[in-house]
């Protein structure tokens, strides 16, 4: 009778044990799974600057929704990481795309806004 109980407590405890490897593996697993989706959320400077060339690139396509989209998602990268200079240079890009000017054709003459007869 006596072996019959230390053998159900072996049993009862290794079952426990198991339970507890199980348990602390998904918990590790959980946290490693978090940690790499936190480090792809976080924008690079390399990201901001991929983004902002092909900005650049949709601009002399004459591409303005695309440029106008790669800018504002390259501006909020550069403000996550606190990257001014950059915010300001897309800032004035944008300015650029939303408002449209005709070079002047003669010299000495000044830029005139292009009027947007589509709104």
């Amino acid at each position: 009778m006596m072996k019959n109980k230390k053998i159900i407590i072996a049993a009862g405890i290794v079952i426990l044990l198991i339970i507890g490897g199980i348990v602390t593996a998904v918990i590790i697993n959980s946290n490693a799974n978090s940690k790499k989706q936190q480090e792809v959320s976080v924008p690079t400077k390399q990201s901001a600057d991929e983004l902002k060339a092909k900005a650049v690139e949709a601009i002399k396509n004459k591409d303005n929704d695309t440029a106008k989209a790669n800018l504002e998602a390259a501006k909020k990268q550069y403000e996550a990481l606190g990257d001014t200079n950059n915010v300001v240079d897309t800032d004035a890009q944008l300015y650029f795309i939303e408002h449209p000017t005709t070079p002047p054709t003669t010299p000495g003459a000044q830029a005139t806004p292009v009027t947007d007869t589509t709104k």
